[in-house]
């Protein structure tokens, strides 16, 4: 056994790239040995920007030898009665080159089959991977591909050389019009220094000699030792940022740092626009003094040593100094205009086309904003003026020379705002609110920590879904240009810790919002709405299935709370504590003989307490027609069953009120035997057609009760399959 490497050299590739690249070379790799019988130790494989490395360690010298059996007709219909061998027997030996006598009788799980054994002849491992190789770097995809030579390959950028050897022995091949060998190179295009590996076992060892990091997880350790060293010898601080070290990672092989400096009057500017300055284009990382400030210097990398190391910082610190000139240029115009000069102008800003102004939108959050504040599902009521105020500022900042064209300062949206608040005398919830508006902006981000933040990220998430869907702009399988998906995420996640937000009431008055304005008309409307409706619940069904919840406990929550995601997240937990209990199970198995004995307009959701109470108590009508007369049940179980419910709905109402939804299941499992009970006794579907309508009346009006919770329909019982 010996190590095999593959190391494949291009121009610079992406640093986004590299990742997947270096996955995706693995998997590969593994998956084809494996198809191919060839055992090895374990799969290493790392990437630089200019070359992708799979080193495979103890890479056996050729495949498992193997027995294959090959199996015909079945003995029984393989001879007659005296032996001799059938039309079938014979035509099955023939097609393998073989006769009757060859063959012999071999026992299956089916039974006992004329057949054969055949030994695969073992290959050696060189000559499988000559062959395999080119495959495994076709089957490499990126975002963007360059075609460059006359063979039409397409690869991540121009491939120039490949090192592929087993053991000491190079592995001949030739992809991309490009020979495999054993010579390595530094960056050929720039310096033709040539490195000759002699081994693969010694690959690795050879490439750090020549000052090349080929680990990935190396350089970036050595990349945050620089940082770190650089800051102390200063007595300050590095600002890490994880997403920047990784970035810094697949864009250089021999990382050296040096220390720049900025002038110290762009330390007026915003900490984030300063960062964002330095990191957007420029990767570079800021630093901290002892009271936490930013200070004018930063930490930036070169490819190896340079030559002229003051010229490089020179040349770094004179690119920064025009792009945060810029920015104070913006800073100093936008605060000229102050936040209620941005927030005039949003009227000759397009929210989205069809749907109005920036202006028109501003409304629709007033408008939500107030509903929500008069709602008793987030946190605690503010005052209207406040509402009011930060429905006009909260997009302001899209129309600041700062924020407006695409600029790199864009992605401060909100941020920008709040600074510009903050600096024109705004109320301090006003600035949080307008800051925090856009949280989460990932999944790892924070959520909203103020009432009035709250509101006005729910607002303006709602208004930007229901508004995109008016206008036609529905996610797709291959498509959601406005992330709304990303943007609904976040909503629930938002609406998770307000567990009472009524959602489908914020569809309706989104989209009404968008009818009040002339932007939208009424059956346009009536349409979307049913979308959004179904948007959502898929968006609730991914949402708890990402928390790890079965999908049949999800399916059965979903179809009756996905208004209230938070909720749904509760019931979620109290139905997966109870899996497995027998009481519980059976519940489910009740609730089902339920279900099966109603049709599809008998099973009613969401039904409120009042009406069950009155649908039970004073035998008024739950929905339509369904109503039923306890003068008119005749079998004693059918007391029984009325009698556990009747006694138990306040009870249930009670803790459901509460918010204690253990407590409501364990009340609902209690239901379980009577239910059982009843089913035994009771023929629902009999003859007399008034009282088989009075039976279906009233389990329906004992299935709304349940399904006020989840449709445990939907539920398997323990041990059963929970496959969609």
């Amino acid at each position: 056994m010996r190590d095999f490497l593959l190391e494949i050299g291009c121009e610079d590739i992406p640093a986004s790239y590299v990742p997947p690249a270096v996955s995706q070379l693995k998997g590969e790799a593994a998956k084809r040995l494996k198809e191919l019988r060839v055992d090895y130790g374990d799969i290493y494989a790392t990437g630089t920007p200019r070359r992708l490395v799979l080193i495979i360690k103890g890479l056996a010298a050729a495949q498992k030898s193997e027995v294959d059996v090959i199996t015909g007709p079945p003995v029984s219909k393989s001879f007659s009665e005296d032996g001799t061998p059938t039309k079938a027997a014979i035509g099955f030996a023939k097609s393998h080159g073989l006769r009757v006598d060859d063959l012999e009788k071999i026992q299956t799980e089916r039974g006992q089959y004329l057949g054969f054994k055949k030994r695969q002849r073992s290959q050696r491992t060189q000559s499988l991977l000559k062959r395999e190789i080119p495959g495994v770097l076709a089957s490499l995809k990126f975002p963007k591909t360059m075609r460059w030579e006359e063979g039409g390959t397409k690869f991540a950028r121009p491939i120039r050389w490949i090192v592929c050897l087993y053991g000491d022995s190079p592995v001949r091949f030739d992809f991309a019009g490009v020979k495999s060998g054993s010579v390595s190179f530094y960056v050929p295009w720039i310096s033709p220094a040539k490195i000759r590996i002699r081994s693969s076992e010694r690959y690795l060892e050879t490439m750090t000699k020549k000052g090349i990091i080929v680990d990935q997880n190396e350089r970036e350790t050595r990349i945050k030792q620089l940082c770190g060293r650089a800051a102390k010898r200063l007595g300050l601080t590095i600002i890490e940022d994880p997403g920047l070290f990784k970035e810094l990672t697949f864009m250089l092989e021999n990382p050296h740092a040096f220390v720049g400096d900025f002038p110290e009057k762009y330390l007026s500017l915003p900490p984030e626009v300063v960062i964002t300055a330095m990191k957007t284009h420029q990767r570079y990382l800021a630093l901290r003094g002892k009271r936490k400030a930013l200070v004018p210097k930063f930490v930036a990398f070169t490819e190896g040593k340079p030559q002229n190391p003051l010229g490089v910082k020179k040349g770094n610190e004179r690119v920064l100094g025009a792009r945060l000139e810029d920015a104070y240029f913006y800073w100093q115009e936008d605060l000229k205009r102050g936040i209620d000069g941005l927030s005039s102008m949003l009227e000759s800003i397009v929210f989205i086309e069809k749907l109005g102004t920036l202006k028109d939108k501003a409304a629709r959050l007033e408008s939500l904003m107030l509903f929500l504040n008069g709602t008793s599902g987030v946190a605690r009521p503010v005052p209207e003026r406040g509402i009011k105020r930060v429905a006009i500022l909260a997009k302001a900042d899209l129309a600041s020379e700062m924020v407006k064209d695409g600029k790199e300062f864009t992605l401060l949206e909100g941020l920008i705002g709040s600074h510009y608040a903050s600096a024109s005398g705004e109320d301090d919830q006003i600035v949080s609110a307008i800051r925090e508006q856009y949280n989460p902006r990932s999944p790892a981000d924070a959520l909203p920590e103020s009432p009035l933040g709250t509101y006005l990220t729910i607002a303006d998430r709602i208004d930007t879904v229901c508004g995109c869907f008016l206008s036609g702009l529905v996610p797709t399988g291959s498509g959601d240009p406005y992330g709304l998906r990303r943007l609904s995420n976040g909503l629930l996640r938002v609406i998770e810790q307000n567990p009472l937000v009524p959602l489908d009431e914020l569809i309706d008055r989104a989209v009404s919002s968008y009818v009040a304005q002339g932007l939208t008309d009424g059956q346009s409307a009536q349409e979307t709405t049913a979308l959004l409706r179904e948007f959502f619940t898929t968006r609730c069904d991914a949402f708890l299935s990402e928390k790890g919840f079965p999908y049949d406990i999800v399916r059965a929550v979903t179809r009756v709370a996905w208004p209230f995601p938070g909720k749904a997240v509760e019931r979620c937990h109290g139905i997966e504590k109870l899996r497995g209990n027998e009481a519980f199970e059976r519940l489910i198995i009740g609730v089902k003989r339920v279900g099966n004995i109603l049709g599809a307009d008998d099973k009613i959701y969401g039904v409120d307490w009042e009406t069950l109470e009155k649908a039970f108590f004073s035998f008024e009508p739950l929905y339509g027609d369904i109503r039923f007369d306890t003068g008119l049940f005749e079998e004693s179980m059918e007391r029984l069953l009325y009698d556990a419910v009747s006694e138990k709905i306040s009870k249930i109402a009670a803790s459901d009120r509460k918010g204690d939804f253990d407590g409501v299941l364990k009340l609902l499992s209690e239901l379980g035997p009577p239910i059982d009970a009843y089913f035994d006794a009771v023929l629902v579907n009999c003859e007399n057609p008034a009282i088989r309508i009075n039976r279906i009346h009233f389990l329906a009006c004992t299935f709304a009760i349940f399904s006020r919770f989840a449709d445990f329909s939907c539920i398997v019982e323990e041990g059963a399959s929970t496959t969609q």
